[in-house]
């Protein structure tokens, strides 16, 4: 049976070789290097020229932590599956985990069992974490596709009854506005000058029956569920 290979790296002797001895005993893994920091993982891969399968990364580590390990893993070996550990999971941290497009996410108050079903879950190819960070993930995911969803034209166009006084090019300074983007930014995007926007914009007040900027982006605001 071929075994995956597994480095480890944890700066504190005790956890990284109570790690060790949990991958150990896993039947699909061999365990081929145990190391204190995230530079002693990078210098590892490049000297012995070893890809591991996988990389146990602790997340605060001196010297080079976790996540910059992950990052430079990630961006030189991208097929190398990297799980970080870590004490928290504070929304802060969270945050952080997915910004390095790590394959999981192991909470070292887990338990011994379910240390083992996560890596035998990154063998298949799925990402894992604990059930605040999914949640955390998730609510994320609905607020960005809510926000998505109120900022796309069929739906401000519902907003405003179909209006059909309002062109397209009006419609889409609407749309941008509703994005919170400037006269400048609304300018680069649609290819015409700034000052053209502020004329666009006034026949837009003048046609809303609304004095100014202010007011169409309250009308705007308003419109969030």
């Amino acid at each position: 049976m071929t075994k995956y290979t597994v480095v480890v790296a944890e700066s504190q002797t005790l956890f990284r070789d109570m790690i060790t001895n949990f991958v150990e005993d896993m039947d699909e893994f061999r365990v081929i290097g145990t190391l204190k920091n995230g530079q002693e993982v990078i210098n590892f891969i490049k000297e012995k020229e070893v890809r591991p399968y996988l990389v146990l990364l602790d997340i605060h580590m001196p010297i080079m932590d976790g996540l910059e390990c992950a990052r430079q893993l990630k961006n030189i070996y991208p097929n190398i599956k990297v799980v970080l550990l870590s004490a928290y999971d504070d929304e802060e941290s969270i945050e952080t985990v997915l910004s390095v497009a790590a394959d999981g996410y192991i909470l070292k108050s887990s338990g011994l069992e379910e240390f083992k079903d996560t890596l035998r879950f990154i063998i298949d190819g799925k990402f894992v974490a604990p059930q605040k960070l999914v949640h955390y993930f998730s609510e994320r995911l609905e607020s960005l596709l809510k926000l998505e969803r109120e900022s796309s034209l069929h739906y401000i166009k519902e907003q405003f009854n179909n209006r059909k006084d309002l062109n397209n090019r009006e419609w889409q300074i609407i749309q941008l506005m509703k994005k919170g983007w400037t006269n400048r930014m609304i300018a680069e995007q649609l290819g015409i000058s700034e000052g053209t926007v502020k004329n666009y914009l006034s026949i837009i007040y003048k046609k809303l029956e609304i004095k100014n900027r202010v007011e169409l982006l309250q009308i705007l605001s308003d419109m969030t569920g």
